[in-house]
């Protein structure tokens, strides 16, 4: 239960910085149509930095939990079918982009821009139908 209420307050300042980024870049003068994507990335580079600068404590996990998990399962995967797994320096047996921490800036660039993909869809849709009706 515990688990589920920590992933949740993640999840919500999460949303709270990306919405700051969105109301930010919009006020720069960014497209409404391009504002979400860029707002993800933003944040997926940032937070993908900060993770692998500060990764080997614990904490670091947190500015991205959800990255963290996807470039842990990236590396693993990498030293199974890039590397070699009966290694026992099997992580230098893998690309050094695909290693413990750098991998964490690729997976967070990765989901946020999967997770804006549809997000600026549907705002982009609003945008036409909201031209549209006022025509």
């Amino acid at each position: 239960m515990i688990v589920v209420f920590t992933l949740l307050i993640l999840l919500a300042i999460y949303s709270i910085v990306i919405l700051g980024l969105v109301l930010l870049l919009r006020k720069m003068g960014v497209s409404g149509k391009r504002a979400i994507i860029l707002s993800f990335l933003v944040f997926g580079a940032v937070t993908g930095i900060l993770t692998a600068w500060v990764w080997p404590i614990d904490s670091s996990v947190y500015f991205n939990f959800f990255a963290s998990l996807l470039g842990d399962q990236v590396y693993n995967l990498s030293i199974q079918y890039f590397g070699d797994s009966s290694s026992p320096q099997a992580h230098y047996t893998i690309p050094w982009i695909l290693r413990i921490p750098q991998v964490y800036v690729i997976a967070s660039l990765i989901l946020c821009g999967l997770v804006s993909l549809p997000l600026q869809w549907v705002h982009n849709r609003g945008l036409k139908v909201s031209k549209e009706k006022a025509r």
